[in-house]
Parts: structure tokens; sequence; C-alpha cells
């Protein structure tokens, strides 16, 4: 029996630096947003603790009824600074042939996602985002675990510049590969 074994790399693939991409920041006006839907949860919150503290207070100690507020409190603040300290990391970079989006501040996650890849897209805009002049672009690949993508806060011009550019690359992608227009 021969002994001697090996596996050698098959690909030498060189892999990009991520580090030197410049990535560009969603409209400072999403924190708007995203502090409104805050606030209405805080306000639908401290309603239902409320009513359920109208309705059992004989039934708690005080020394519970300060735990629950003490909990309700941190959970507040929490989700504050979760919000304020993570929305400085919602970035995104449109390429030659992908997207590149980044969020996250205790779990930091960058998606690429190449533009022959993509199903179809979505822009939407809510009533706030209206006021605000501001959409969302979501993309759809075919993968199955969380390939899907959606960038809230962008500016109006840019959503619509970058849902024409992605449109008019996989059209592009479609005419050489012989297929039909996207």
């Amino acid at each position: 029996m021969n002994q001697n074994f090996q596996n050698s790399q098959i690909f030498d693939l060189e892999i990009p630096d991520f580090s030197e991409l410049k990535l560009t920041a969603v409209s400072s006006k999403y924190l708007k947003i995203i502090l409104l839907n805050l606030t209405l949860f805080f306000i639908f919150l401290v309603g239902v603790m409320s009513t359920a503290f109208y309705f059992f207070y004989f039934d708690l100690s005080k020394i519970q009824m300060l735990s629950i507020i003490i909990g309700v409190l941190l959970l507040i603040i929490f989700l504050i600074l979760n919000t304020l300290i993570g929305f400085k990391f919602r970035k995104y970079a449109i390429r030659e042939h992908d997207l590149v989006y980044q969020h996250g501040w205790l779990k930091r996650t960058l998606m690429i996602i190449p533009f022959n890849r993509i199903q179809h897209i979505k822009v939407e805009q809510g009533w706030f985002s209206k006021i605000l002049q501001l959409k969302s672009i979501s993309v759809f690949t075919a993968g199955v675990n969380g390939g899907d993508v959606t960038i809230n806060g962008l500016p109006e011009d840019i959503a619509e510049g970058i849902n024409n550019h992605i449109r008019r690359n996989i059209s592009k992608e479609n005419k050489e590969n012989g297929g039909e227009n996207a």
C-alpha cells in the first residue's frame, strides 16, 4: 500500500481584498424611520405593561414590578443603542458585476450578489419614506439560504439608478448568452 498521499490545490484563486472596497452609507434620513418604528414599539410595549399592571397589580410584589420595569428599560436602552451603533454599518456598493451590502455591528455581514444570479428586483417606498424621499431596493436570487438582500434608506434617484443599472446589466448578459430580454 502506497503511503504517499497528496491532496494538491486544484484552483489558485485570487480572492479580492474587500478592505479596499469603498462602501456608501445609506441616507441618514433613514435613521428617522427606524427611530419612529422603535418609538411606536415602545408605546405599544408601555401600553401592554400598563394594562397588565392595572389588571394584575395586586398579584405582583413591589420587587417583581420593579424587576419588570427595570428589564423593560434595559431592553429599550439596548434597542436604542443597537439602532444607533448599527446604523453606522449599513453600507452598500455597486460594482460592474455585483451588488455589495454590509450591515450589523455585533455580527457584521457582507453580502455580495452577482448580477447574473439575480432573479428579480423590487423597489418600494412606504408613506414615511415618501415624505423623506427614500426608497428601498430588494434583490432576489435563486439561492435558498439568505441570498436575498434589501437595502433600505436609499435616496429615490439612487434607488432608481441601481434598479436601472442592474436591469440593463441582466438584459445585456441575457443578450450575450442568447436568452430573452429581462
